[in-house]
């Protein structure tokens, strides 16, 4: 059976269902060894234009090669001086405080044991690597809830990681 579990959580219904159905198992089978991850993927974003014929568009990307981000013009992104107000829910230690302390009290409300995790980076990526890192046997995932163009254009982490996780993977829906 399974002696390591890992629950990739991040707040959705799919993710919630996901978290219920792990907390099952470790009731099942107390002597598993139970990791809660959630992954930041709040990252500092480059914005710099596309120019199309006579017209440009802004265009935000996280993960810019530093190549370009020379080139990338002083000051987008920035109101007369003064950064954009965001929500501190979005800030990347708020995000975490906020879902560690969320994560803990599920689990306290039911009495489990349980490791809770935070990660940084692209979720796709950094949960498989987690996984091998940890020598997770079993990952369980949400349903995205994604369909039809909306999940061809932007495809669901949940495929990605059936794909990329060097485990077995329970999406529950």
């Amino acid at each position: 059976m399974f002696k390591n579990l890992a629950v990739a959580y991040d707040g959705s219904d799919g993710s919630k269902m996901a978290f219920e159905k792990a907390l099952e198992l470790k009731q099942d089978f107390p002597d598993m060894q139970l990791s809660i991850i959630y992954v930041n993927e709040d990252t500092q974003e480059s914005v710099g234009y596309m120019n199309a014929g006579d017209a440009s568009a802004p265009v935000a990307s996280a993960s810019v090669d530093s190549t370009y981000a020379q080139f990338m013009p002083f000051g987008i992104g920035e109101n007369e001086g003064n950064k954009v107000p965001r929500d501190p829910l979005e800030r990347p230690a708020e995000f975490s405080k906020h879902m560690h302390n969320s994560i803990q009290q599920q689990l306290d409300e039911k009495n489990v044991k349980a490791n809770v995790l935070a990660l940084e980076g692209n979720a796709s990526k950094t949960i498989p690597a987690f996984i091998e890192e940890q020598k997770i046997d079993l990952l369980v995932v949400g349903n995205s809830g994604k369909s039809g163009l909306q999940k061809f254009f932007v495809g669901s982490v949940s495929k990605k990681l059936l794909k990329e996780a060097a485990c077995s993977v329970l999406v529950v829906k």
